[in-house]
């Protein structure tokens, strides 16, 4: 056998297999940034649920409903999120008032939203008794 061709094809098998690692390693690397970034935008969501949870506890019954109507995401954050969207629900019912903060934004797939419920009060509805005991 000519030993100058069974070189030739170690060489282009060698090559080849290369080839296949280097990319798989490539496209890995770039999954990996893109579930980075999608973590750190849901990290990012979820605070400012939170702050905007904190936000309306501070609100008495009558100026509940206009806060939640002018809530809206801060400038920094629309930034970071991709087409960035905030709703909010008001909920009454006998075991109080709560609300339920939704913050979307563009990912690939169909994934949920961030979202959070907070308590505004708890008892009877209209009956404020933030950080009270009740017995």
């Amino acid at each position: 056998m000519n030993r100058k061709g069974f070189l030739s094809i170690e060489i282009l098998v060698a090559a080849s297999l290369l080839i296949v690692i280097v990319s798989g390693y490539a496209a890995l690397q770039y999954r990996l940034l893109g579930v980075a970034k999608d973590a750190k935008h849901y990290q990012l969501a979820l605070h400012e649920a939170a702050n905007q949870i904190a936000t309306l506890q501070g609100m008495t019954d009558s100026q509940l409903d206009d806060g939640i109507k002018k809530a809206q995401l801060p400038e920094d954050v629309l930034r970071s999120l991709p087409n960035g969207k905030l709703f909010i629900e008001k909920i009454v019912d006998q075991k109080g008032t709560r609300v339920i903060v939704r913050v979307l934004w563009d990912r690939a797939g169909t994934p949920s939203p961030v979202e959070l419920t907070g308590w505004i009060s708890t008892g009877p509805a209209g009956d404020q008794t933030q950080g009270e005991v009740r017995s």
